[in-house]
């Protein structure tokens, strides 16, 4: 079997990007927590700090 290669990705953003993808991930976040928290009886009607 040949050996494989592993490749290398350089990204760079300025700083409304960062500000940006880390809203994103605090918002994918609070999803998660949501889904780990409902029961079969219980659904969130929205997400916190969604108004």
């Amino acid at each position: 079997m040949a050996k494989r290669k592993g490749i290398t990705i350089r990204l760079e953003f300025d700083e409304k990007s960062k500000l940006k993808l880390r809203a994103i991930a605090k918002h994918a976040g609070a999803l998660a927590d949501e889904l780990d928290a409902m029961n079969d009886e219980e659904a969130p009607t929205r997400l916190e700090g969604s108004d």
